[in-house]
């Protein structure tokens, strides 16, 4: 396997949470929020930084996921969870990583990833590692508009 391929499966596969058997996208889900508690618990949530990382784990997704996807010769690998890792992070855009955040975040990512409402399936029918990714992102921008919604409401 090629540097390139072997880089590209590593980050497609989310450290390679992506073939532990069972469930990988809730695996992937809920590591990403087990890290985003723990740096939370030691750093406040820097916008701006926190936006830069969901654009590079985005654009790297793309990148990995179009590769991982290639190299196996399937459209869209159950493996490949970076799309999980990055919408899970859209999740937290607009809210502050505290416990009851991180919390209903996973499980309303979680819900629109499974269920996808219009158009989130739709975005599947991208082409190569957008594809991959897109509908895990807007699932995660559905979870994080109902997160502010709640958190506006709850005063949060």
């Amino acid at each position: 396997m090629s540097p390139k391929s072997s880089l590209s499966l590593f980050l497609a596969s989310g450290c390679y949470i992506g073939f532990i058997p069972g469930a990988p996208g809730t695996y992937a889900s809920v590591a990403t929020t087990a890290v985003l508690y723990a740096v939370s618990r030691t750093q406040a949530h820097a916008g701006e930084l926190y936006v830069s990382v969901f654009c590079l784990v985005t654009a790297a997704g793309v990148l990995a996921s179009t590769e991982a996807a290639r190299s196996r010769g399937l459209k869209d690998p159950s493996f490949v969870v970076i799309d999980e890792v990055s919408g899970q992070l859209a999740t937290f855009l607009l809210v502050p990583l505290e416990l009851r955040n991180l919390v209903l975040g996973t499980a309303l990512f979680r819900l629109f990833d499974i269920w996808k409402p219009f158009p989130i399936r739709r975005l599947e029918r991208l082409p190569g590692g957008a594809g991959i990714m897109a509908d895990d992102v807007l699932a995660g921008l559905y979870a994080t508009a109902i997160l502010y919604l709640v958190n506006r409401v709850m005063g949060g």
